[in-house]
Order: C-alpha cells, then structure tokens, then sequence
C-alpha cells in the first residue's frame, strides 16, 4: 500500500509491520504443512526399501493402500497387478514372507525426485538391485509411485517398474 493510501486508512508504519508479519504467519503455517507431507513421503519410501531388503510380507498392506483399487506394473512380470491381494502374492512370488525372509539381496533408490499434484505425491527414481552372489552391475530401471494420503501417513496407490536396458 502506498505511503497515502496507508494514511487514508488510518495505519501507520506499525500497523503496516503488524499487518506483514500476520502474512509472514501466515505463509509459514501453510509452509509446514508441506514439509510435513514430505517427511511422510520420505518415511514411505525409506520403509519400501527395508520392505524389499527385509522381504517382509506384513508391510505390502502397511506402505500399500490395502484394498482393491492398487496397481502395479512389475518389472519382472507382464500384466498389471491389481489389489491387494494380488500384490500380496505377487511379493510372495519374490520370496517374501510374513515377518521377513532376508536373502542379503539389497535394493535401493537413486535420483529420487518427488512431484506434486495437490495432496498426491508422484514419485520418479531409478531402482537398483543387486544379489549377493551376482557378477556385474545391478540390476536397475525406472520406477514410479503414486502415493496418496491416508490417515496414518502416505500410503502406494500404484507403483510402476521398468528394466533399463543392459549395459555394454
């Protein structure tokens, strides 16, 4: 507001500061929020990859969102997965178990980069995933998650993997 305006108004370089610091306020509430939702995202995916590390079958229906209406595209199998259950069994097929099955395989996420449409993060990275008596470089491709808010964090609404092409 212009120095005039603020005297037609009746308010004065204090009531100008007092007025921009509720703004400031303002801003950093709605600030939190964000870093917030983001830290739960972080915590999702740090938990998938001790998901896959530990191959722990109780936590499909923890970090995924547990009823019918999940996907996922393997990049091991052709065909999209759909529900829960069948999630269930797909992970099964990799040799998870109920409590976990350790294998000293490892997997892990590079380039992580996390995108936002309204309360929905879409998440893009580079999978690896190497065996404890493989030759050569890991196993790696692209992936995608889709992952939705929930009242207990965020949880995988659709999960899409790709095989990059070998290397040499």
């Amino acid at each position: 507001m212009s120095q005039q305006g603020a005297q037609l108004t009746g308010e004065g370089p204090r009531a100008q500061a007092a007025g921009m610091m509720n703004m400031l306020m303002v801003l950093l509430s709605l600030a939190a929020p964000a870093q917030d939702r983001v830290a739960a995202v972080d915590r999702t995916l740090e938990a998938w990859v001790e998901m896959w590390n530990s191959y722990d079958l109780d936590e499909v229906d923890r970090l995924f969102v547990a009823d019918e209406s999940v996907t996922y595209f393997s990049s091991e199998y052709e065909g999209l997965v759909e529900g829960i259950g069948a999630l269930r069994e797909h992970h099964v097929g990799f040799g998870f178990r109920a409590g976990g099955a350790p294998t000293g395989s490892r997997l892990w996420l590079e380039d992580v980069e996390v995108r936002w449409a309204d309360g929905t993060a879409v998440v893009l990275a580079q999978w690896l995933f190497s065996r404890p008596d493989a030759e050569g470089p890991p196993q790696k491709g692209p992936v995608s998650f889709v992952l939705v808010a929930g009242d207990d964090g965020y949880r995988i609404l659709h999960a899409h993997f790709a095989n990059a092409p070998a290397d040499g």
